[in-house]
């Protein structure tokens, strides 16, 4: 019977209408809960139909999702590794690993891709597209960006100062 209302709810706002003029588009993105959790505290249930809310929108908005132990498992884990990668990123355990560029014509290597790495202590190797997306989404991107992009100029300055005829090596 929720989800009906929840459907019903979600197709009553697809139309668009006029405010002053303008033609405006809305949707909602709906979290539901449900007394099968055995809640004990009104802001429990609050926090739960937030977190399913909060699926709901990063699944493409406009719908529902119904919470169940797994989201709530799934957001537990995703609060560790953002606390987690805030102090990897302060104790500068986030690494680069260089894979080379090769110009097809020479055969000589022309550059490098920097890519970034951690190895999270409990978790082990972390996936760049987990750990850089929770940092966007955690304001840290810029601060892991900078440090990454410092480290691996570092690093090329250091090969081409140190290696005489690889002053075109580039990293894009």
């Amino acid at each position: 019977v929720v989800l009906d209302q929840a459907d019903r709810l979600l197709a009553a706002l697809r139309p668009p209408f006029q405010v002053a003029g303008t033609e405006l588009v809305s949707s909602a993105s709906i979290g539901i809960t449900t007394s099968a959790q055995q809640y004990t505290r009104p802001e429990d249930v609050l926090r739960d139909a937030d977190i399913a809310m909060y699926r709901a929108k990063a699944a493409g908005k406009a719908r529902h999702v119904v919470f169940d132990a797994h989201l709530h498992a799934q957001v537990l884990q995703r609060l560790r590794l953002e606390t987690d990668l805030r102090r990897a990123l302060q104790a500068d355990r986030i690494s680069l690993v260089y894979q080379p560029i090769f110009d097809l014509d020479s055969g000589q290597v022309s550059g490098f891709e920097a890519l970034a790495r951690w190895v999270h202590p409990d978790l082990g190797p972390v996936s760049p597209g987990t750990f850089v997306a929770i940092a966007g989404e955690a304001g840290l991107g810029t601060e892991l960006t900078d440090r990454l992009l410092q480290r691996a100029c570092r690093q090329l300055r250091q090969w081409q100062s140190s290696m005489p005829g690889i002053d075109g090596l580039a990293m894009p």
